[in-house]
């Protein structure tokens, strides 16, 4: 009996989800059946226990069961087609019972209410589906949580960051659409890294997506997320090594749905969200229609133009499912969903402030006069001189005042305003045939993401032009899988799965008129306008055109071709007591080719150096004082002659060479600082270099549990998984990042108490993770070499890239509970302490504060990790109580709080963030058959804008309290 209880679990949310519907239909009956639910439902959400509440609850099961039968003796042809609409979900991708739940691991509520008598008893459970078929969550033996797509609707939360903020131990890490990322446990911080892989999985429908950043954008119509924490992938998709955010739209059915809702709100904030589905050929083709538009003003304005503010949401993306039920052991999902290119812009949300003057040891910060400060304001050497703002910028309506003035005045100014344009889109096939007691299933799926950004330095000055990066990413993946049906003494599950991608990365520089003035050394400043003389004209035309409208760009291009074999099984010794085993083999092939070119010469072509790495760049060969040297071409001369006279009016001759020879040795050192000015912002060129990485990877679990009794589960797994390392090229230079492994022991509980009133889910756990994956400091092979050609003591170079920390340790406590013990009050508490600390680091990069240590690296072992929080909670909490005989009002809140971290990657002292909490809530009322809703929604309340203090700036939150109104509906 106990194992064909998944057989009637299934049944029972079959029924759930479409006897509410269907007996809708009819006329007759739809009236009395609305009323019996609604009495259900209250109840059920009330979470009453006293014998009478009991008593009606059984009453109103009873007139549901009796309309039910009644409709179908009526019409059995309808019924049909609602049973095989609602068994036409494909494995893994079917509704949790969570969609009415406020809490990661709550009861339902409405769905309770419908099922038949003798399932509803089993039937206070969330279920999860990061396992191949349904399961209850309390059987799930694993770090769970679940959020429910009503939850995310009535308090408005679209993206990753709201989503995260109702789970346990998940952390969004804000940045842009690019360089956004996750973390689970305090493990997965990072930024604009496409060649390593995110730590934390992404799973879409069924479709694994290979970038974070695949999904950094709005989400809707979405029926549930699963966070699961801890390495995975034994299951099947893309194996993560510190857990996965899956998220399940709603499916296509044969019962015809209509639902828009409409929000107005702060900033001229429109988000408009729609669905519409239903059958379109009996018994064969159902459709599922959705779409959403986000539209609004950032918080944060732009003084050059107001036009445009810092993180506006201009998104549009719709999406379509179509289900296909050709026989009854046959089904088949087609989807695709698009968002067309659209910009957005949020990078340069940036507030400057004035740095230390001096370090630790007392030495000056900028003697030499590199940063904004100096041009704007002035600065101060060694000597104790001080020299003042670089007359270029004076009397140009912008000083160092209104540099560092943003903040203040919650705006920005510079004038690039092109901002980020990105676009996403894709599409799927899904199969599903049962036959021989096995399920077979096919998942064939297709990815493209686009972004490119336009930078700023943060002034209004014509200084950086078309700066920024860029992705152009697809991704195609196949998965098969096999699953037998339950009830033997071995159930099991396995799979071959297959991902391809290719990503394509630029990496773009482009100057503009005023890049010579701002980037030039102190020393070349003076030489081509403080300092110039009766030269500062010429000088002045040398300092423009030496970087004026050139371009570089850099390509990477990045190919991963990846195999993967995976199985798990369950082994039931007893009623009570089951060993759950998995194993996955993953083999690994990527390539990366970088280019680094010159892309445009822009107007200094004729300054050019004759060639850099190899990369022929056609310019005069001369000394840094600018005299001639080595052998140039007569092309060559001709080149510099031209530079002679168009600086200096210098007359050509017929003699290669002659009118440069006739400058005056200042000026031809004019010439030669505005060389060594281009030279020195173009930087490292070199043709393409290929680096490639092949590697066999494993993940494996070994999970016995034990069930005590039907409210105590208890469990002990030990996991273990492999992130590939990737294939790198350090300044044209092959350096391979090692694969990342990690050890995870977990112990948990999931328990019911006070007649399943109060849901309590608990584990501890430890993760060590060696070769951890991130920016560190390594060695640059090109400069060393130069180096030590040059007879350079100490010759060892280093630079910032990717690389290993030795070892990386996380242990903590989670925890996930709900209580439904209250009339009309549903309370949720998620929470943990987590430890996630560095153990062996011993090549870290040096924080600024720390720049005047000699020492190319410092030693971080024994630091917090950073973005990891000690303590982190979410406390939500919705009431729900009838009015007015046929209104339901409703109100909930949810906070997430985490104590202070460090938020430079760097570990700087300038990079801790105190402790901060954000809170939404809603208030409202609506019908209690749903057609009709209105809502007040806050996001922020409290308007929480916590944030570093940076070294000399920081970037503030870009979200800071939101208040509108929101009108839904649905037939």
């Amino acid at each position: 009996m106990k194992r064909k209880m998944g057989d009637v679990f299934s049944t029972a949310l079959v029924r759930q989800a479409v006897i509410p519907q269907a007996i809708g239909s009819r006329r007759k009956l739809s009236s009395s059946i609305a009323v019996a639910i609604t009495g259900v439902s209250m109840l059920s959400v009330s979470g009453v226990q006293a014998a009478d509440a009991k008593k009606s609850v059984q009453e109103l099961q009873a007139e549901v069961e009796r309309l039910t039968q009644e409709l179908a003796a009526a019409k059995k042809r309808e019924q049909d087609l609602i049973n095989k609409s609602a068994a036409a979900a494909p494995a893994g991708t079917a509704p949790p019972v969570a969609a009415e739940a406020p809490a990661a691991v709550e009861a339902p509520a409405t769905e309770v209410a419908q099922a038949e008598p003798e399932e509803t008893k089993d039937l206070g459970e969330v279920v999860v589906r990061a396992r191949p078929k349904l399961e209850k969550l309390h059987n799930i033996k694993q770090s769970v949580s679940v959020v429910s797509g009503k939850e995310l609707d009535r308090e408005l939360s679209l993206d990753l960051g709201a989503i995260t903020r109702r789970a346990s131990n998940v952390q969004f890490n804000q940045n842009n659409t690019r360089g956004a990322s996750l973390s689970i446990r305090g493990v997965g911080k990072r930024s604009f890294t496409e060649t390593q892989d995110p730590s934390v999985g992404v799973t879409v429908d069924g479709v694994s997506y290979a970038l974070t950043q695949l999904a950094n954008f709005d989400f809707y119509d979405v029926d549930a997320v699963e966070v699961t924490r801890g390495p995975r992938g034994t299951e099947g998709g893309l194996s993560a090594s510190s857990g996965k955010v899956n998220v399940y739209s709603k499916l296509p059915t044969f019962i015809p749905t209509a639902e828009l809702s409409a929000a107005y709100g702060q900033r001229e904030a429109l988000i408009l969200k729609g669905a519409l589905g239903g059958g379109v050929i009996d018994d064969f083709l159902a459709t599922r229609i959705s779409f959403l538009v986000d539209k609004g003003r950032g918080f944060y304005t732009q003084s050059y133009d107001d036009n445009y503010s810092l993180y506006n949401k201009d998104r549009l993306s719709g999406r379509v499912q179509f289900l296909f039920t050709p026989s009854e052991n046959f089904k088949a999902r087609v989807g695709a969903d698009f968002e067309p290119r659209q910009p957005q812009l949020q990078n340069g949300l940036t507030f400057y402030h004035d740095n230390p003057f001096r370090f630790a040891d007392g030495s000056l910060v900028d003697p030499n006069g590199t940063q904004a400060k100096a041009r704007l304001f002035g600065f101060t050497n060694n000597a104790g001189v001080f020299t003042g703002p670089r007359p270029y910028f004076e009397n140009r309506g912008f000083t160092w005042a209104d540099y560092i003035g943003g903040e203040q005045r919650k705006t920005v100014n510079f004038n690039e305003n092109q901002g980020q344009t990105v676009s996403n889109k894709g599409a799927y096939v899904q199969l599903d045939w049962d036959v021989a007691g096995h399920r077979l299933s096919s998942n064939t799926a297709v990815r493209s993401y686009s972004f490119d950004a336009h930078n700023d330095e943060g002034t209004p000055f014509d200084i950086n032009l078309d700066g920024g990066g860029g992705v152009n990413y697809n991704q195609y993946t196949q998965e098969f899988k096999i699953i037998d049906q339950p009830g033997g003494f071995i159930d099991y599950r396995a799979g071959l799965f297959g991902i391809q991608t290719r990503n394509d990365i630029v990496s773009k520089t482009g100057w503009g008129a005023d890049a010579g003035a701002w980037l030039a050394t102190n020393a070349q400043y003076n030489t081509l306008d403080r300092n110039a003389g009766e030269n500062r004209g010429s000088g002045l035309a040398l300092l423009k055109d030496a970087l004026q409208d050139a371009r570089k760009k850099g390509d990477t291009e990045v190919h991963t071709y990846a195999g993967s074999i995976f199985g798990e099984s369950d082994l039931h010794f007893t009623d009570a007591f089951t060993l759950t085993t998995g194993l996955r083999v993953t083999k690994e092939h990527r390539r990366t080719v970088d280019t680094v070119q010159l892309a445009k010469n822009g107007a200094g072509g004729a300054l050019n150096p004759v060639s850099v790495r190899d990369v022929q760049l056609g310019g005069f060969d001369s000394a840094t004082n600018g005299e001639l040297q080595g052998a140039n071409s007569a092309d060559q001369l001709k080149l510099a002659d031209s530079v002679a006279n168009r600086y200096f009016g210098a007359a050509v001759t017929d003699t290669p060479g002659q009118a440069y020879n006739s400058l005056t040795e200042a000026q031809k050192n004019q010439v030669g600082t505005a060389k060594r000015l281009r030279s020195q912002q173009i930087g490292q060129l070199y043709n393409p270099v290929k680096s490639t990485y092949t590697d066999l990877l494993f993940t494996a679990q070994v999970t016995p549990s034990y069930k005590i009794n039907n409210d105590l589960t208890t469990y002990l797994s030990w996991q273990y998984g492999e992130k590939s390392g990737s294939a790198l090229n350090v300044n044209g230079v092959s350096r391979n990042v090692k694969p990342e492994n990690t050890h995870a022991l977990e112990l948990g509980l999931k328990s019911f108490w006070l007649d399943k009133s109060l849901i309590l889910n608990v584990d501890a756990f430890v993760m060590d993770i060696h070769n951890y994956q991130q920016t560190v400091q390594v060695v640059d092979q090109f400069q060393t070499d130069i180096n030590i050609a040059n007879g350079q003591a100490n010759p060892t170079a280093y630079t910032s890239a990717q690389g290993n920390v030795k070892k990386v340790r996380v242990h903590g406590v989670e925890l996930d509970s709900v209580y439904n013990g209250i009339p009309n009050l549903s309370l949720r508490f998620n929470g943990a302490y987590n430890i996630g600390k560095y153990i062996d680091y011993d090549n870290a990069g040096k924080p600024e504060e720390l720049a005047y240590l000699p020492e190319p690296y410092i030693d971080q072992s024994g630091r917090i990790l950073p973005g990891a929080s000690k303590w982190s909670f979410t406390v939500g909490a919705e009431y729900v109580k009838p009015v007015y005989d046929k209104y339901l009002f409703h109100t909930s809140v949810n906070t997430n709080f985490q104590s202070g971290y460090n938020n430079a990657d760097n570990l700087s002292a300038y990079g801790w963030v105190n402790s901060r909490s954000l809170t939404d809530a809603a208030i409202g009322i609506g019908t209690k058959n749903n057609v009709l809703d209105l809502s007040f929604i806050v996001k922020n309340l409290f308007n929480n804008a916590t944030h570093e203090e940076g070294w000399n700036s920081y970037s503030p939150n870009p979200y800071p309290l939101w208040y509108g109104v929101q009108l839904s509906g649905k037939i």
